[in-house]
């Protein structure tokens, strides 16, 4: 069985619900977050937020058949951020993101950490990736904090952009992050 939940000295990975529409949609309201992420739209929309959260629902029925399951991020009871795997049945894709309000602090570092430990250990996968925009600083500095190698650039859609922008593709092997942490 794939546990849904995860703790750190912090924080509380868990599987996203309906009841963290409205955190969703303040934290994604901010440009500052949105125009670093592919997948999400500026202005935040809360039709597709009900939708994210009712596909991973349905996701985290079926964990082990999944081909994505994010973890939504609490600190002290507060949905903060999030943590997503997706193409899990391929090899898997590791995204995320924090709100404004908790840069600066290590949380995100804290989360990513537990999320490919997580990963590397009840899913048998031996690799990662992950893909960020070439101005995400902060992205960039996390991946290479867990030990994540450049493989590649590209060019991704973002929906905030309306268009493509710049990427820095990475990878991580299990037995690399394993004797880094």
């Amino acid at each position: 069985m794939i546990p849904s939940e995860i703790r750190t000295r912090r924080l509380v990975l868990r599987p996203p619900r309906r009841d963290d529409l409205n955190a969703c949609a303040a934290l994604l309201g901010d440009f500052e977050v949105v125009k670093m992420l592919s997948r999400v739209p500026y202005p935040y929309d809360l039709e597709g937020g009900r939708a994210f959260l009712d596909r991973a629902a349905a996701s985290w029925k079926a964990p082990e058949q999944a081909d994505e399951l994010p973890f939504h991020i609490d600190h002290d009871g507060q949905m903060i951020g999030a943590v997503s795997f997706r193409k899990l049945q391929e090899t898997p894709r590791i995204g995320y993101w924090l709100g404004q309000p908790h840069w600066g602090q290590g949380f995100m570092s804290e989360a990513v950490l537990a999320a490919l430990q997580w990963l590397f250990r009840t899913t048998g996968h031996n690799r990662v990736v992950s893909e960020a925009m070439k101005t995400n600083a902060a992205s960039l500095a996390i991946m290479k904090k867990m030990g994540f190698r450049q493989i590649g650039e590209s060019l991704c859609d973002s929906a905030a952009h309306s268009g493509p922008v710049p990427t820095l593709q990475t990878e991580l092997m299990c037995a690399d992050f394993t004797t880094g942490h």
